[in-house]
């Protein structure tokens, strides 16, 4: 009975360790497919208003110049991975596709329509399911795509949109992913057959070596635990981390920003927004290559990082040049306090940068907002503030610290 009892709690452990590996594969691809969707919306299609005779299309096809919008862009890496990959496939659907995906671009399944009706309800969770079909085990994970501030306009202003009231925030679509675990749970097998091996021997031994072996086979269980977590915990932090300067990514920015944003709300304390750009940083790379501008941003984000020590702020990559960190529990002049020292370690490092217009040395611009979140406001409203503070911290010469208040600027505006 107790050789019974083992075997079954083995059989167990072996169907959530495979849950648990295909869950955070999913995660991770999936991750993965919307970190490189936005990478493309920011450094590719952001910046098509200052170049000519390039227009971004879901037609891109039919256009001569013509380059994919994001949604376009996603849609085929996932057609090109589900090519590459045997079984595997990507999928982005939406109650809203664009007129060139009609037939294709809505839910096709009773699965894309119970997760997108899930989706809608918890736009941050994720769906999944596992289903046989055609003698193979498949495991399907879908997460919401949501509607990003950079996005609005375009999908609100494109003659060919379906829909033309979208907000912040809203579920636009679901990113999908199937993959065959069937080599998972091989795996899993091969496994058991030697422990079930070794558990049929020992239930033949006496009493005591049998209570010796399942004690043993209990703190395996622990250890296969504790590597699934530590494992999944490296993931996601490879998932939320930049790869060059190695603080947190735009992604991380923005989830952090909305979890302090709703915190002290609650807690009706004031969050500050510190936006840092490089200044002149385009004519250092055309200076002295980008392998030096990497360099350079690295040095960035060492300053900037050693000086946010305190537990709970949090320094990011906001996108090229430019850096943000996210300082809760803290107003405009405490944050401004911050920003000076940072700007002194600038100045200490003293990068040599002789196409600047400011200093022969690299310098930075920086702009502060701090408020105490209302409801009547959104994450973005703070980010806004913050970014106007620092284009005035440029138009007004550069290498100087410029701080507006959410609430004055509101005042202003009514």
């Amino acid at each position: 009975m107790g050789t019974g009892v083992a075997l079954s709690g083995t059989f167990e452990l072996s169907a959530d360790l495979v849950d648990a590996q295909a869950l955070q594969h999913a995660r991770v691809s999936v991750n993965t497919v919307k970190e490189a969707w936005l990478l493309y919306s920011q450094s590719v299609v952001g910046r098509l208003d200052d170049v000519d005779n390039v227009t971004a299309s879901p037609e891109y096809h039919q256009m001569a110049g013509g380059v994919p919008v994001p949604a376009t862009f996603t849609i085929e890496l996932g057609e090109r991975v589900s090519q590459s990959e045997s079984g595997l496939s990507f999928r982005l659907f939406s109650n809203y596709p664009f007129p060139n995906r009609q037939g294709s671009g809505g839910p096709q399944n009773i699965f894309e329509q119970k997760a997108l009706k899930y989706l809608q309800r918890n736009p941050t969770g994720f769906y999944y399911q596992k289903a046989k079909e055609k003698d193979h085990l498949l495991f399907r994970y879908a997460e919401a795509v949501q509607m990003e501030p950079s996005c609005v306009k375009c999908h609100n202003t494109w003659p060919g949109s379906p829909k033309t009231d979208w907000q912040v925030g809203d579920v636009r679509g679901v990113l999908e992913i199937t993959q065959p675990i069937d080599a998972f749970v091989a795996q899993a097998q091969e496994g058991l057959k030697s422990i079930w091996t070794t558990l049929i021997v020992i239930g033949c031994l006496a009493v005591t070596s049998l209570i010796l072996v399942i004690s043993y086979l209990q703190n395996s269980n622990q250890i296969l635990q504790a590597k699934v977590e530590a494992k999944t915990a490296a993931l996601n932090r490879l998932a939320h981390l930049d790869g060059l300067t190695e603080l947190a990514n735009r992604r991380c920015f923005d989830q952090v920003l909305e979890q302090e944003w709703r915190r002290m709300q609650r807690q009706q304390k004031p969050l500050a927004l510190i936006m840092c750009d490089a200044d002149y940083f385009k004519r250092f790379n055309d200076a002295y290559g980008h392998q030096a501008g990497d360099h350079c941003l690295q040095k960035i984000a060492c300053v900037i990082n050693a000086n946010v020590r305190r537990t709970g702020d949090l320094a990011t990559r906001y996108g090229g040049e430019e850096f943000a960190v996210i300082m809760p529990n803290t107003d405009h002049k405490q944050a401004c306090l911050v920003a000076e020292k940072i700007q002194r370690a600038m100045l200490d490092l003293r990068i040599e940068h002789l196409q600047s217009e400011v200093a022969d040395h690299v310098t930075l611009s920086i702009g502060i907002a701090s408020t105490v979140p209302q409801p009547i406001y959104h994450p973005t409203h703070l980010v806004a503030v913050a970014d106007a503070a620092l284009y005035e911290a440029k138009v007004n010469g550069r290498n100087q610290i410029i701080v507006k208040l959410p609430e004055i600027v509101a005042s202003r505006r009514t």
